[in-house]
């Protein structure tokens, strides 16, 4: 299923470029390309060459279908549909299986976790990144949209890492709201952002946040407090209904992962909101920046094009590599950081950034302005994590 779904998503991704052909606009070289998450097999980049398309073919026509179904835009979105099918019959039927079948007093329990495992890490960014887009954009259709949100973030999202409801009120509530601002409190102003003793700091914040969303939320947004706290307090006894009887289960399906997501997920919204322009920290264009010319663009719906995002955020992730093409002049203009790395993603970063290695970040910096001299962009890398605005 999983092989299936690949190959479907690489016909689609062919279907769109023959599209953008036909209308005039050829498809501008990787990484102003738009192109969609391969997911689970995307991290091992097989050869194409020797696949037969038929299946594919089929595949495609199937899901295109369905998506004409469900979806409010099905040329662009029906990868959404494919990701949820290809978990539902892979990553969840494992997951149960784990949680509640699997014998613990056999050594087979550490088999199946570790292949539940590696089914989950290998797809825990997409998983993430495609709650980010059904978050910001109606994807689905009225008569199915609730029925699915709900699937998404309650079914699929305890086995990937989400309790469910909290990344929405964070992120739609919260993020995108105060932008990174201090009543944001994933704000990383007010931190040395090249410290791991700050970011430590800034992790236990976060992992124990409930009574500021509290504060922040009482009497002003009641509907999404209660959203958070549902999600939370929802994920809390499902956990605790399960650990009496399936201690270890328990920890591996539902409790680890929860807390290794939380971990990346700070890691990279750290490394997304690490280099603030001590000249405007409180604009899009001053708190963000962009990574480009990678495969995370690809697995994870172009979330590198950070910046562009927070100045669009309802725009569809295929509109954001034409949109940072039609800005980048604006974005050189206010000396915003771009980095370009094949492998690279938020979290790659941040660990460059605890470890104070600031030339291997200036070497990946893009001259957008044609003026950054490598001091320059050492100078710029080593300045901005340390701005305290």
């Amino acid at each position: 299923l999983q092989f299936l779904y690949f190959i479907g998503n690489m016909q689609e991704h062919d279907v769109f470029k023959t599209k953008l052909r036909a209308s005039g606009r050829d498809p501008v070289v990787d990484p102003l390309e738009p192109t969609g998450s391969y997911g689970f097999w995307e991290k091992f980049e097989p050869a194409l060459d020797i696949i037969p398309r038929a299946i594919p073919e089929m595949l495609h026509k199937i899901l295109m279908a369905v998506g004409k179904g469900l979806l409010v835009d099905p040329e662009r979105d029906t990868l959404i549909v494919k990701h949820i099918l290809a978990w539902t019959f892979s990553n969840l039927p494992l997951s149960c299986y784990v949680l509640w079948y699997a014998d613990t007093e056999c050594w087979t329990i550490w088999l199946w976790a570790a292949l539940h495992f590696f089914m989950w890490f290998t797809a825990m960014d997409t998983y993430v990144l495609g709650l980010h887009v059904i978050s910001h954009r109606a994807v689905f259709k009225p008569f199915i949209a609730t029925p699915l949100w709900h699937y998404y973030v309650s079914v699929l999202g305890p086995i990937f890492g989400e309790t469910p409801e909290t990344y929405y009120v964070h992120h739609i509530g919260m993020h995108h709201s105060f932008n990174n601002f201090f009543t944001d409190l994933s704000c990383t102003m007010g931190y040395t952002r090249d410290s791991f003793f700050d970011w430590v700091r800034y992790f236990f914040r976060f992992l124990f946040v409930h009574g500021e969303v509290f504060q922040l939320f009482y009497g002003k947004n009641n509907k999404l407090l209660a959203r958070f706290f549902a999600g939370e307090i929802g994920w809390a006894l499902f956990v605790l209904y399960n650990f009496p009887t399936r201690p270890l289960p328990t920890l591996l399906v539902l409790v680890a992962p929860v807390l290794i997501m939380r971990i990346g997920m700070m890691a990279g919204n750290w490394g997304q909101h690490a280099f603030i322009n001590p000249d405007e920290p409180a604009t899009n264009f001053g708190h963000s920046i962009n990574i480009i010319d990678s495969a995370y663009n690809r697995r994870c719906f172009n979330d590198g094009y950070h910046i562009i995002h927070h100045i669009y955020p309802s725009a569809h992730y295929t509109e954001l590599p034409q949109l940072f093409k039609k800005d980048i002049k604006v974005l050189a203009e206010h000396d915003c950081i771009v980095f370009s790395h094949p492998k690279w993603d938020f979290a790659i970063v941040w660990f460059y950034l605890m470890l104070k290695d600031y030339d291997t970040l200036a070497r990946h910096v893009v001259n957008i302005r044609d003026t950054y001299a490598k001091t320059t962009c050492k100078h710029l890398n080593t300045h901005r994590p340390r701005t305290h605005e």
